[in-house]
């Protein structure tokens, strides 16, 4: 039987084996070769978020009280991890037509030996490597946050936060044109990526402050777009600290939970900043900014075509790279020493 890795709380991952289901007409299973969880989100879904105490109402678009009392005692469920597998089709449904067996593809799924999705859910890897086609999620992700923040050619910009998305957005901002990109993450690892990939300087915000260094490295004006990849209140009170008079702060993450460090009685008042939600996901129902002439299809297909150009890249993002076997114990590692993996990838025998 083919196996899968479960979690139950992120502090420990176990392999499993699980029972493939029949194929439906438009269905696709794929033999998984590769696959990597995306950390944030990850941490999200496992450790829990607003949606716990409260329910997204789709017409008012506000978060409204739940009408049931949640369950005072109910124990977690074990859950798959990951969100992008690449693989070989193995086997088609009847209805199946733009996918044969052997053709290699990528697209959502968890960490296991096979996978099944419908056929629209998959794309065809082509040229691009196993390590780029993991990134092409939170590289979505980075393309809509820089095109949020109208970064044009010759404009300073600093991304806070040096995950696989803030790593990412660091050469999407440097696709478009931007002048000097300032990266900003307490980890060493992860500041050395954004040198090897664009950035023109990287400070480490438990060392010294950020957002002044910046302010003095732009000859005391500031950056015109600061993104914020963390979701930490100290680093979105930076990325507002570190901008231009009226610049504008791209606010990427989901969070923060805690904004004790959010400050916006200080510079926010006084330089009259610009804060832009950036959402690349069309699950929340909202438009391209550039709509109708972008939406969320074209923008991922555009950030596929940066990557088969060279112009991204997640060779130095995905690291560690483990074994199916190993994966199960390196998986915690990345909620217990994030120093240790910007973003893991999982290869298959």
């Amino acid at each position: 039987m083919p196996r899968a890795i479960i979690t139950v709380d992120g502090s420990s991952f176990r392999i499993v084996e699980y029972d493939p289901k029949p194929l439906e007409p438009y269905e696709v299973r794929v033999k998984v070769e590769f696959a990597a969880p995306k950390h944030g989100t990850e941490t999200q879904a496992i450790s829990g978020s607003v949606f716990k105490n409260k329910r997204w109402d789709g017409e008012l678009r506000l978060f409204l009280p739940t009408e049931e009392a949640p369950a005072l005692s109910e124990p977690p469920k074990e859950r798959g991890i990951g969100n992008v597998i690449v693989g070989t089709v193995s086997e088609i449904g009847s209805e199946v037509t733009r996918f044969k067996p052997g053709d290699r593809v990528f697209g959502s799924g968890s960490i296991r030996e096979l996978h099944t999705a419908h056929e629209s859910k998959l794309r065809p890897l082509e040229e691009l490597s196993p390590e780029d086609a993991v990134c092409t999620e939170p590289g979505h992700v980075a393309f809509v946050a820089v095109r949020d923040g109208n970064i044009r050619v010759g404009d300073d910009v600093a991304i806070f936060g040096l995950g696989a998305i803030g790593l990412l957005a660091v050469q999407v901002a440097k696709a478009s044109g931007a002048n000097r990109v300032f990266a900003v993450d307490p980890l060493i690892s992860r500041r050395e990526v954004a040198l090897d990939t664009g950035a023109f300087q990287a400070f480490d915000p438990s060392k010294c402050d950020a957002a002044l260094q910046i302010k003095l490295a732009t000859e005391k004006q500031g950056v015109d777009v600061a993104i914020e990849t963390s979701g930490a209140g100290r680093a979105l009170n930076d990325a507002i600290r570190c901008l231009r008079q009226c610049g504008t702060v791209v606010h990427v993450p989901w969070g923060p939970k805690d904004a004790r460090d959010l400050h916006l009685d200080e510079e926010f008042h006084h330089n009259r900043p610009t804060i832009v939600g950036s959402q690349a996901w069309e699950g929340w129902a909202n438009a391209d900014r550039s709509h109708p002439l972008w939406n969320p299809e074209r923008a991922y297909r555009a950030t596929i075509a940066l990557f088969q150009s060279g112009k991204l890249s997640g060779q130095k993002i995905v690291t560690p790279i483990v074994s199916f076997e190993e994966a199960p114990d390196t998986l915690t590692t990345m909620f217990t020493h994030p120093e240790r993996s910007i973003k893991i990838g999982v290869k298959f025998p």
